[in-house]
């Protein structure tokens, strides 16, 4: 994950779980033990780690038509259980983690198809979860949604009290999942706001989560300023 692995996917959104946990076994750079099974946390040392996770849920948490119901339909079925998104955190307290490194480990894991994919991909969000909890927007966590040809892909920074960004991480998921996604985005924020206004009623409005339109990624980087480091 740190220096970069040569490698091809087989193993993605959309495909079984006995699949990917053979892929995530086979890997050079995820091994992972049987036991282990969807998800790995590896330590290179105690400033720089990584997880990997795959999910049978959209990254929203959301089954394939959006409820437990879909899920349970699932799990009764003669068909395999389908991996819907796949997810790889960054945490390097030394040099820091910025898009660009994300981006080399999306290519590392998933060779260069995927990687193609995502450079053609188009935003389509972005967006600060934590935002309304500070007025400080530098410390606040940024994400960007993006739509490719073969998958979506969502990449998250959480920038440090000063600005600069250790942790970081790529989520890889179905296009299918992505209205959904973006309705939860909607349905989060309308009651964040909600629930902020009955706790603390005041003039005006409260600011909640940010979502909005992105028109392209010169525009991510420069509202996100995502590419800071921890250097």
């Amino acid at each position: 994950m740190w220096i970069g692995v040569a490698t091809a996917a087989v193993a993605l959104p959309g495909q079984s779980v006995q699949e990917a946990e053979a892929w995530m076994q086979a890997h050079p750079t995820l091994r992972a033990e049987p036991r282990e099974r969807l998800s790995i946390r590896r330590n290179d040392t105690p400033s720089r780690r990584y997880t990997f996770h795959a999910s049978v849920f959209s990254p929203g948490g959301a089954s394939a038509a959006g409820s437990g119901g879909s899920l349970l339909a699932r799990l009764n079925s003669t068909e395999p259980m389908m991996v819907r998104s796949e997810k790889f955190t960054l945490v390097d307290l030394i040099s820091g983690v910025s898009v660009a490194r994300l981006e080399d480990a999306l290519r590392s894991l998933y060779g260069a198809e995927v990687y193609a994919d995502y450079r053609r991909s188009q935003p389509i969000r972005i967006y600060s979860p934590d935002q309304s909890n500070s007025s400080d927007t530098q410390r606040s966590s940024r994400a960007q949604l993006s739509e490719g040809d073969v998958f979506a892909y969502l990449i998250e920074v959480m920038p440090n009290p000063d600005g600069t960004i250790n942790t970081g991480g790529v989520t890889v998921m179905l296009k299918a999942d992505v209205p959904a996604f973006v309705a939860a985005l909607h349905d989060s924020q309308s009651r964040e706001v909600a629930n902020r206004e009955a706790a603390q009623p005041v003039s005006g409005s409260i600011a909640g989560p940010v979502t909005e339109p992105i028109t392209g990624p010169a525009a991510i980087r420069q509202r996100l300023n995502l590419d800071r480091t921890g250097q």
